[in-house]
């Protein structure tokens, strides 16, 4: 019973914290724009590097934004990591060895509900009972093993990585070295409990249902314990952490490298950008001119240098 609350607490936390912190990003002030082109959903122009700006009066004709375009370029950033791929590549092999465990256990979690929906339907998951009961079978079994040696394999070269390299060692925190070990602890624990465990698959099944069923939990192994334990820490620990990248990445694309709507009047942007023109400024640099009274539209309107002039 202890497990199962720990379990509905740490579900509980993981959503609301990502989904508090998500509605908090997508609903802060209108971002600096990069204006960098090419924007990927431009129809038609993004493979040579062109923008509607080309065109005369472009804010008076209709947009069209080339969806497509954009998956082709966010599939490979999420699945392949292209960006390290491009720009630090001796970094890339650990990473996407380590998340690429993460994907194929977080694939195999699908798989332990979508067996324990099917349960409740009467269809068994075990080697015998038919070739789609099968599949599902051998992949729960297989897959954490796959996964977890994976991403042990991407774990430790991230973690020597992070120590060998200077340049990345600078920029290493003790938080970069315990999400690391923590995750490594993960695959570490995945891995014992598949291949000590005998009856690991309906084990696994059985866990799965009993959170659905508010039910009793069969007796585990040891190692079981310690791994659904260490699992649920870290699902409690992540919202709080720099790992929520796996979200907030979508709005450094989306509504910062790739938003280019126009700032038309009587717009949305137009009305965000007239209310926090009008929020007073309290910066304390000389050039700003602040007295922590005068609003964005009073300093922006003014030469602070000149009227220091005047006034000596």
């Amino acid at each position: 019973m202890i497990l199962l609350i720990l379990t509905y607490i740490a579900v509980i936390v993981f959503l609301y914290f990502n989904i508090r912190y998500g509605y908090k990003i997508a609903s802060a002030p209108v971002h600096l724009r990069w204006e960098l082109y090419p924007v990927p959903h431009e129809k038609g122009r993004a493979q040579y590097g062109g923008s509607i700006l080309e065109e005369v009066d472009w804010w008076t004709k209709p947009r069209e934004k080339d969806k497509i375009a954009e998956l082709k370029v966010m599939i490979p950033e999420i699945l392949f990591l292209k960006a390290i791929w491009e720009h630090n590549r001796p970094l890339w092999l650990g990473s996407f060895a380590f998340h690429w465990g993460l994907y194929i256990l977080i694939g195999n979690m699908f798989l332990l509900i979508l067996s324990t929906i099917l349960g409740f339907f009467g269809f068994s998951i075990n080697a015998e009972q038919g070739l789609i009961a099968s599949i599902i079978f051998y992949l729960i079994k297989w897959l954490p093993i796959i996964g977890s040696v994976i991403g042990i394999i991407g774990g430790i070269r991230l973690f020597m990585q992070r120590i060998v390299d200077t340049d990345l060692r600078l920029y290493s925190s003790a938080s970069h070295y315990f999400n690391i070990i923590l995750i490594t602890l993960i695959y570490i624990t995945a891995l014992l409990w598949a291949v000590t465990d005998k009856n690991f698959v309906n084990n696994s099944i059985s866990f799965y249902s009993a959170l659905f069923t508010f039910g009793n939990i069969s007796s585990l192994p040891l190692v079981a314990y310690i791994h659904i334990y260490t699992t649920l820490f870290f699902m409690i620990y992540l919202p709080f952490t720099h790992m929520t990248h796996f979200f907030s990445k979508y709005f450094t694309y989306h509504k910062v490298k790739w938003e280019d709507e126009p700032n038309l009047p009587k717009s949305k942007i137009a009305q965000k950008v007239s209310e926090y023109l009008n929020y007073p400024v309290t910066w304390a640099a000389p050039h700003i001119g602040s007295d922590g009274r005068k609003n964005w539209i009073a300093i922006a309107s003014t030469f602070p240098g000149k009227e220091n002039q005047n006034e000596n």
